[in-house]
């Protein structure tokens, strides 16, 4: 199989720290020194790596999924965007393994960077960050730049609202945020933001909860007698730390526990983020500004490090500094409609409190702790520099490694084939109940992808000739192998086709100076030790390690001191070694039988090079011996029959091989071995060659290569005594030769000569007599330097650099990065996104339409090529999740949402998310022809005779991301629940008024008259409060008081004052017009949140119908679609999806609706249908018959 381009990373860089990402398509990619590194999970290998950057890659990030993909505008690929120390942010084509485009701005490093697309127009920019608070929006589709804007603080993060995009949270290094309302990709924010601090200069408290017993005595600290005992010993010597030192230490701690380390928006409930602190979790109403609640750490538990909340269930997965992954659950409060205060307060499973849990009240926020990771173990060359969640499942997290390894930790149900978190948790944690969560759901590593912990040394191909027998096929190894030797004794086989480590052998206690393949079973590896402060001698090892079986034996003993080994070298034909020294003279060893052939004397010269080069082949040896020994063709011997032939003692004759030296002074000498002994030495003087001081030497055939220190090369014919110059590649000429390898598997003198300026491939031919440059590879100001090298095969060579990568040039074009397919050759991974363009939506349509488990399609002749890709992602498929959606039960909409996951296709997850949720419910309501068990008022927990399953009204209140469109009574409970914390935790005279309005609003009189009446005599609003509270109080009802109200509201609204006219038309129930008001004065959102607490089911129809046409007249039609559905309106919803060219999801939508017995407009139907099947004859796909 051709071997391909590649870069095969190792080690990170510091730099490279939280540059990580997790993409819908399943694939986590992270920076890797200046590369980007693209990994599968699923499958434990890399996939791709992207490069180069011209710095260290500090930020990635994929490109979201949430537009609606197509064969022309938006078709499946993948994207992403790096930004890099320089400046520079790349947008990639993993598939090609390309860049996209280049937005560069110099000098500044890239602090983070952002997708923001627009699914209704499908444009897509990128917002990025550099480190002097400079904010640049890039346009996608042109790479020019849209917008710059600059703030004075300093800033760190970047997070985008997930429910508006126009608003943003910057995070500023002094742990305050600033809240832009105004984010637009055309234009720059104004100035006019929000800067936001919630503890002031001195940061949050260093509370911690202390463990209690069972009496609620405070615990003993295990090992506070010992710390007792420590401040006593120091005081009585006098060796202790002393009170200045110990008070730095304290404050050096606190300010690092005030450093916010990261904020994030909550992706399920409204106006919620995150700000995380290395012992605490703020939990706070962004657009209140309020604490709601706040997750602290026992003293015990490690920091706080990343958080990553959930959209599908309201659960945290947490990281902490020792590189351990918990999962936090909400726990059941008021807010949620399965709430009820019996089971609460009558726990069936007591537990103690641990890990950091405290006593709450019932109605404040809380997370219990359900699941813990094992321990990793972490060290200096293995430190956590990333950590992900899977975006489709959310049951998955990864941990990226300083060293590339890549540890995946998995919730799996026990119980169910559940995939994804939603599925696994049916519902929220109980306040001494956890255990029931963790009963179905265990929290396992799954897979791990191997990385590179220490820095390579030393690399040997496997790629020889003739090393044995020229007839027999398995002489040559079927895959290109690298041996590597690591600087901590380790030797590591790389798959070069693959990129894949496959065997790791711990061989020697020292770094590996060198490898020789003795064949493609048996490695020879060396190193050396230096003895006290003696520069030449100490101790040397020289081993031989069986790759099968991991075999280690010792091929030269000696145990005392000696002359430290400077170089190694094996015959072609493995049948001699040569060891070299720095002050003992040269050993010559046989191979066969592991002894010493011959000591040089100790005049002989110092070799400073050597090399090896056959007289013969094995093909000619074997060709002699067998005419005179046995009467059979070489072609019909096998390799057994060769061995014995070689090593029969009646036929002693062994191939003739040369080994040339050089010393230091210029003296070549070539020793000719044959019959195991020294038959012939040749010594050439330094007059002849031309040369002052030979540096490096390479020789195949009769041609000998030779380098100096100065950069200067000469080919020397040893038969005909000629020697050669080769010119110089390029203007000024290279100096600091350090390695000259001929290519061993060519026919052809074809050489790679390394200097410290770069790479040179040459090829000499010898019937022209002339030199070819093939390739000259410069190192440039920002890319990593070669170190080491070796040939790969013909045209491409591996290059160790001094980042510690490992590069697979072509040299017939310098590539060093080639497409997904052709690295992904020998394993198939499922990545619907790779395929052709029209093969992505083929695949769609099957499993959107599968019916057996054994998928057949047949595909027009010019659309062939692209079946085999096609079966081999389907194959791919696990049949678990395949049967269920074959399965007859199986609905539509449920076939179209499962397609969607395993295609990672953000906008069909949502969209057939929300119309499962809003069909079934529409069924209930159509089958079940009464009052709405839902539409409750609050003060009831239950209503009477309502036989509905606690699951049903979970799964109603599953979907806290679709906000005011969920039943009112869950979206009742919960923002009365989040009134009531404001109220709770209000502390200025912001918060105060707020809390007053919104009570007034929903109907809640008392409270808001009971936070009026806390007014202080001494306060400004004295006045106005209580007057305000007698308004609350007095008597409403009679027609004056309402037609003096009514006039003074028409009037506060006509001038400016919306928000006072809105509470009196509430104070007087004249709700509907208040909402129609807001929508008059583009307040749609408020408007719809008014209606939804406090309007009827048909008033509030009204209120959703007008937000319906202001969005479909101002070409927001997704966000139309989705109210739509809300209401009921399916045959709008189809027609809408029709009009915007959908139509492939208004097919699957009428179907869906059809099976559930809502039929839609027919004429519709018929002519959705007909584009339907004119799209699939376009992509090429028919069934068969």
């Amino acid at each position: 199989m051709a071997l391909s381009p590649k870069i095969i990373t190792t080690t990170s860089h510091p730099q490279n720290r939280g540059a990580c990402d997790w993409g819908w398509p399943g694939l986590v990619a992270y920076g890797s020194h200046q590369y980007v590194v693209v990994a599968d999970p699923a499958s434990s290998q890399v996939t791709q790596v992207l490069g180069i950057h011209k710095g260290y890659v500090t930020c990635v990030k994929w490109k979201p999924e949430d537009i609606h993909h197509d064969v022309v505008v938006n078709p499946y690929t993948l994207t992403l965007a790096a930004g890099d120390a320089q400046g520079n942010v790349g947008l990639w084509n993993v598939t090609k393994g390309e860049t996209k485009a280049t937005f560069v701005c110099k000098g500044r490093s890239v602090r983070d960077i952002t997708w923001i697309t627009n699914q209704e127009t499908s444009e897509a920019t990128v917002l990025a960050l550099y480190n002097k608070s400079d904010v640049i929006m890039w346009d996608f589709l042109t790479s020019s730049q849209l917008w710059k804007a600059s703030f004075a603080e300093p800033l760190s993060n970047i997070c985008i609202d997930p429910f508006n995009k126009s608003n943003a949270i910057f995070l500023c290094e002094d742990s305050n945020i600033l809240l832009i309302e105004d984010l637009h990709p055309k234009t720059p924010p104004s100035q006019k933001y929000k800067r936001i601090s919630f503890y002031g200069a001195n940061g949050p408290s260093p509370e911690v909860s202390q463990p209690t017993d069972e009496q609620g005595n405070m615990k003993r600290n295990p090992s506070s007698l010992n710390k007792l005992i420590n401040m006593t010993t120091s005081l009585i010597t006098g060796t202790g730390e002393s009170r200045s030192s110990r008070k730095s230490i304290s404050e050096d701690d606190r300010s690092l526990q005030q450093q916010c380390l990261q904020v994030t928006f909550h992706p399920g409930i409204r106006h919620v983020i995150f700000m995380v602190y290395p012992s605490q979790i703020d939990i706070i109403d962004i657009e209140a500004c309020i604490i709601m609640a706040t997750i602290r750490l026992d003293s015990k538990s490690s920091y706080f490090v990343k958080v990553l909340p959930c959209k599908q269930r309201d659960v945290l997965y947490c990281l902490h500094e020792n590189a351990c992954i918990t999962i936090r659950v909400r726990r059941l409060d008021k807010s949620h409609c399965t709430y009820n205060e019996s089971q609460v307060s009558t726990p069936s499973t007591p537990i103690t409190p641990g890990f950091g849990e405290m006593e709450t009240d019932k109605s404040d926020i809380a997370y219990d702790l359900i699941w813990q990771s094992d321990a990793v173990r972490i060290s200096n060359k293995s430190t956590v520099y990333g950590f992900n969640v899977h975006p489709v499942t959310e049951a998955c997290a990864a941990l990226i490694f300083s060293d590339g390894k890549i540890i995946t930790w998995e919730l799996v149900s026990t119980n169910t084939h559940a995939l994804v978190l939603k599925d696994m948790l049916p519902g929220l944690s109980k306040k001494g109940q956890k255990n029931l969560l963790m009963e179905g759901n265990r929290f396992l590593m799954t897979g791990m992808v191997k990385g590179f912990p220490w820095s390579v040394c030393t690399i040997k191909s496997n790629s020889l000739e003739q090393v044995t027998t020229a007839n027999n096929p398995n002489s040559q190894s079927k895959e290109t192998l690298l041996a590597l030797g690591m600087d901590n004794g380790d030797i590591s086989i790389l798959n070069i086709q693959t990129g894949q480590i496959e065997r790791e052998f711990s061989v020697h206690s020292d770094s590996v100076k060198s490898i020789e393949w003795l064949n493609q079973n048996i490695l020879m590896s060396w190193t050396c030790s230096k003895s006290g402060n003696s520069p030449t001698m100490g101790r040397n090892e020289v081993l031989l390690t069986w790759t099968r079986s991991g075999l280690v034996e010792v091929f030269r003993q000696r145990l005392k001191l000696e002359s430290l080994i400077t170089n190694i070298k094996v015959s072609p034909l493995r049948q001699y070694v040569v060891i070299a020294f720095k002050t003992q003279p040269l050993e010559v060893w046989c191979l066969k039988t592991r002894s010493l052939l011959r000591e040089m004397p100790t005049n002989f010269p110092q070799p400073k090079a050597l090399t090896w080069a056959p007289m013969c082949s094995w093909k000619t040896v074997v060709r002699q011996l067998s005419q005179r020994g046995i009467n059979k063709d070489i072609t019909d011997m096998t390799q057994d029959d060769i061995a014995n032939l070689l090593h029969d003692k009646e036929y002693k004759k062994i191939a003739k091989e040369q080994c040339v030296l050089a010393d230091r002074d210029g003296t070549i000498c070539r020793i000719t071995l044959e019959e195991r002994s020294v038959s012939d030495l040749t010594i050439f003087p330094p007059e002849v060659n031309g040369m002052a001081a030979v540096a490096h030497i390479a020789m195949k055939d009769d041609m000998l290569l030779l380098g100096d220190i100065t950069g200067m090369l000469c080919l020397w014919n040893l038969t005909e005594k000629k020697l050669k110059s080769v010119p110089r590649s390029g203007d000024k000429p290279y100096t600091g030769l350090k390695t000259i390898l001929f290519n061993p598997s060519t026919r052809d003198h074809r050489f790679a000569v390394l200097y410290d300026q770069g790479v040179d491939i040459w090829l000499f031919s010898q019937f022209q007599d002339k030199l070819n440059l093939l390739a000259s590879m410069k190192h440039g100001k920002s890319m990593p330097k070669v170190q080491l090298l070796e040939w790969a095969d013909l045209n491409h060579i591996s290059m160790v650099m001094d980042d510690g990568s490992i590069h697979v040039v072509d040299i017939t074009s310098s590539k060093v990065t080639c497409s997904w397919n052709q690295r992904n050759s020998m394993d198939t991974v499922f990545c619907p996104h790779t395929l052709p363009v029209q093969g992505s939506l083929i695949l769609k349509y099957l499993l959107q339409n599968a019916t057996s488990s054994t998928v057949e399609y047949r595909l027009s002749t010019d659309k062939a090529y692209m079946k085999k890709a096609i079966d081999d992602q389907l194959r791919r498929i696990d049949g678990e999740t395949l049967q269920l959606l074959t399965d007859g039960k199986c609905s539509t909409a449920q076939r179209c949402l499962t397609t969607a996951r395993l295609l990672g296709d953000e906008f069909d997850i949502n969209f057939w998310t929300a119309a499962l949720y809003f069909l079934n419910r529409a069924k209930d309501q159509r089958d079940n022809p009464r009052k709405d068990p839902l539409l409750l008022s609050l003060d009831d927990d239950q209503v009477p005779g309502d036989t509905r399953s606690t699951d049903d009204t979970t799964s109603a209140c599953s979907e806290a991301c679709l906000d005011c469109l969920r039943p009112q009574s869950c979206y009742m409970r919960q923002q009365l629940h989040r009134i009531e914390q404001h109220s709770k935790k209000r502390k200025t005279q912001t918060d105060r008024r707020r809390c007053i309005q919104n009570f007034t609003m929903m109907g809640r009189v008392e409270e808001a008259t009971k936070i009026l009446l806390e007014t202080d005599f001494q306060s400004g609003t004295y006045r106005e409060d209580y007057l305000q509270a007698c308004l609350l109080s007095c008597d409403r009802t009679n027609s004056t008081a309402q037609s003096t109200l009514k006039l003074v509201a028409t009037h506060l609204i006509i001038s400016g004052k919306l928000q006072e006219g809105v509470i009196i038309l509430c104070l007087l129930g004249k709700v509907l017009d208040a909402c129609k008001y807001l929508q008059t004065y583009d307040q749609w959102e408020q408007a719809a949140w008014l209606a939804k607490l406090m309007l009827n089911e048909k008033e509030c129809e009204e209120i959703f119908s007008k937000w319906i046409e202001h969005l479909t007249s101002t070409k927001q039609m997704l966000h139309a679609v989705l109210i739509m559905m809300s209401q009921t309106k399916f045959d709008d919803v189809f027609k809408t999806l029709s009009y915007i060219g959908y139509i492939e999801t208004a097919a699957s939508f009428l179907n869906a609706c059809q099976e559930l017995g809502f039929q839609l407009a027919k004429d519709d139907a018929e002519t959705v249908k007909e584009k339907y099947q004119s799209h699939v004859e376009r992509l090429g796909l028919a069934f068969v018959e």
